[in-house]
């Protein structure tokens, strides 16, 4: 049996290296939509704006932490750098974490060979870490993003937002349906800017429904899965429980970032789980027509929000009730293997870790 494996131990040193500046930025956003209302993203000159331009500035720097730490798990310190290139990127880009985990792979790939095939005297031998290979991934970055991957990853998602776009002019329940599945696809991901790019749209013209049931889908996948530790810890990696109650603080905060670890080690299962919540949450918002003049804040923006009890409530219920179920009957109970695993990767972060492919016969 053709058995083909490929080692995750560079994402999970990315993943908890990015945890930290998920955790900040999500919370200063939040704090700044509570103290400062549904103006708080125009206002630079108050302490709430100052707080949520700092959380924004904060979410901006998530995903180049995480491809500069994927590739710093593959080639060490040289690849902090040409990482964080690529991930900045990734966010002009508009592609998120899935361009920040290709691209952090593949520098951290490339400077691995660079640093095996270029033959250098021994005297030379220091410039290798420090200019070198910095500077060859450096431009590996911007050839890599702006001539394959972000290009082919950006057009695409500009086609699926003007796709996703003329839904809106349907049924609000199925649109509801529809976005909610989008954002519970990859957490913040590139899938979900699609929804959310919609939905900030439409409330400059005024339509503050599919803002409201954004807000509302948006806290779902991390508050569901932070419950689900404490609920079936059978099915979570120590580590993953050990930041269960981080992510149910940042699902509250409408940071659905804080459940990429737990979707990127087992998509899978995950991602069925956080769609069909997302999903439910998302028909329910729009059924009750909960609105919101803000983009973000999760339970801490329903004070400026419309018609949220009882639709925001029940929806963000069901939505987490409905993911915290199929995670239970789905989901895998976690072996000694999947800890093994887990802790190579965030254990050993500057260790050398291989593309495995194995052919076992059987």
């Amino acid at each position: 049996m053709a058995k083909c494996r490929i080692n995750t131990g560079p994402m999970m040193t990315g993943i908890s290296y990015m945890i930290p500046v998920i955790c900040l930025g999500g919370i200063l956003q939040s704090f700044g939509t509570m103290l400062g209302g549904s103006s708080v993203g125009s206002d630079t000159t108050s302490f709430a704006g100052m707080l949520y331009a700092g959380g924004t500035i904060s979410m901006n720097m998530v995903v180049p932490v995480l491809a500069a730490y994927i590739a710093y798990g593959i080639c060490d310190r040289p690849g902090i750098a040409p990482g964080l290139m690529i991930g900045v990127l990734s966010v002009n880009y508009k592609i998120g974490f899935v361009g920040g985990i290709i691209g952090g792979y593949a520098v951290g790939y490339f400077l691995r060979f660079m640093k095996e095939k270029i033959p250098l005297n021994k005297n030379l031998q220091s410039l290798m870490p420090l200019l070198i290979l910095p500077i060859l991934g450096g431009l590996f970055s911007i050839l890599l993003m702006d001539y394959v991957v972000g290009p082919l990853l950006g057009g695409l998602q500009s086609f699926l937002v003007g796709l996703f776009a003329e839904l809106q002019a349907g049924p609000r329940i199925v649109f509801g349906l529809v976005m909610g599945a989008m954002m519970g696809v990859d957490f913040g991901g590139p899938v979900t800017k699609i929804a959310t790019t919609v939905a900030n749209g439409l409330v400059a013209d005024g339509v503050l429904g599919p803002e409201g049931a954004k807000v509302c889908c948006g806290i779902v996948p991390a508050l569901g899965l932070g419950l689900a530790t404490f609920l079936f810890p059978q099915k979570f990696t120590r580590a993953e429980r050990a930041t269960g109650p981080s992510t149910i603080v940042l699902g509250c905060a409408q940071v659905g970032e804080g459940g990429l670890p737990y979707l990127l080690r087992d998509p899978l299962h995950v991602m069925p789980a956080g769609i069909a919540g997302s999903a439910v949450t998302g028909a329910i918002a729009m059924f009750f027509n909960v609105g919101s003049p803000v983009m973000m804040g999760g339970f801490f923006a329903f004070p400026v929000m419309q018609n949220i009890f009882p639709g925001a409530f029940i929806a963000v219920a069901a939505g987490v009730a409905v993911e915290i179920l199929l995670v239970a009957l789905i989901k895998k109970t976690v072996t000694g293997e999947d800890e093994l695993d887990e802790l190579s990767g965030l254990d050993d972060a500057s260790g050398d870790v291989d593309f495995e492919i194995s052919i076992e016969e059987g």
